[in-house]
């Protein structure tokens, strides 16, 4: 079984790969990212399962997957307006490489991974 003290380390390093995933975004590195959040979604299905299924509670708050319309979130975690801008920006490309919107794709767990998609701002 697993201790709380194991679960919160757990979910910590959760936290710590989503925002290094954010932070990709937020310099524009696109490349793969949805592969990247893909892998990620299912860690945090098996945070969300251990948790149903034990008694382990959330001392460590586990964020949230989806960031769509998150500016304050986003915000606290310390990211600027312009970083925020090319977060969402990863988005649209999400939906422009991908057809289908952001949240739909880490919920089917598939994704097209096309190469070079580096955004560089204007």
């Amino acid at each position: 079984m697993i201790s709380q003290d194991d679960f919160d380390k757990f979910v910590a390093n959760y936290n710590n790969d989503y925002f290094y995933l954010l932070t990709r975004a937020s310099r524009g590195s696109y490349d793969c990212l949805i592969s990247s959040f893909i892998v990620l979604k299912d860690l945090y299905d098996v945070i969300m399962k251990l948790h149903e299924t034990t008694h382990l509670k959330f001392q460590v708050v586990a964020y949230p997957l989806t960031f769509r319309g998150s500016d304050a979130f986003l915000g606290g975690l310390g990211f600027s307006g312009d970083e925020i801008g090319l977060i969402y920006g990863f988005l649209s490309h999400v939906k422009l490489t991908q057809g289908k919107e952001f949240e739909e794709c880490i919920e089917q767990g598939v994704a097209f991974c096309p190469a070079g998609t580096q955004h560089v701002p204007g």
